[in-house]
């Protein structure tokens, strides 16, 4: 691995989904005084919204010699081998949240967008996004003189 850095989360974007799972704990609450049924279903989807969010937010950013990693909760990961990507660069940060392509920015702040050769675009706020552009730009500058001189390194794990 040769970078990693974490996403960078807006306050607003943390009360937004933790409001929303806390939202069905007190519907939950509350329907205990109408059933338990409604409540325990109420509770219920607070815990799906939990994990839901948990598995699909993600958790960190990895640039290998071959591939950038995108780390969801959990097993998941999203891997974006370098050969595919054609710039990689800032973005307004409306473009977190308006975008024609996989968006896995939690914050407004510090976007960057991964501009593909083929398959979907994608953007993603690095906590540093900076010094993630830099190391980004270093790896795919190295991926394309090897590709021109014929030759390539060993698949980092």
């Amino acid at each position: 691995m040769l970078y990693e850095d974490i996403p960078k989360v807006d306050v607003w974007f943390k009360l937004l989904i933790g409001g929303l799972v806390v939202l069905f704990v007190v519907i939950g609450i509350v329907l205990l005084f109408e059933g338990l049924e409604d409540a325990l279903i109420s509770l219920g989807v607070a815990v799906f919204y939990a994990l839901l969010f948990k598995l699909i937010m993600p958790q960190r950013f990895q640039i290998y010699s071959d591939r950038v990693r995108i780390v969801l909760g959990g097993p998941f990961a999203w891997n974006i081998p370098l050969q595919t990507i054609k710039e990689a660069h800032s973005v307004p940060g409306w473009k977190a949240f308006g975008y024609n392509g996989v968006r896995f920015a939690t914050s407004s702040r510090g976007v960057v967008e991964i501009t593909r050769r083929k398959g979907c675009n994608v953007v993603i706020s690095p906590s540093n996004k900076e010094f993630f552009l830099e190391q980004l730009n270093k790896a795919l500058s190295f991926q394309q003189q090897q590709a021109t001189d014929g030759w390539t390194l060993p698949k980092s794990n």
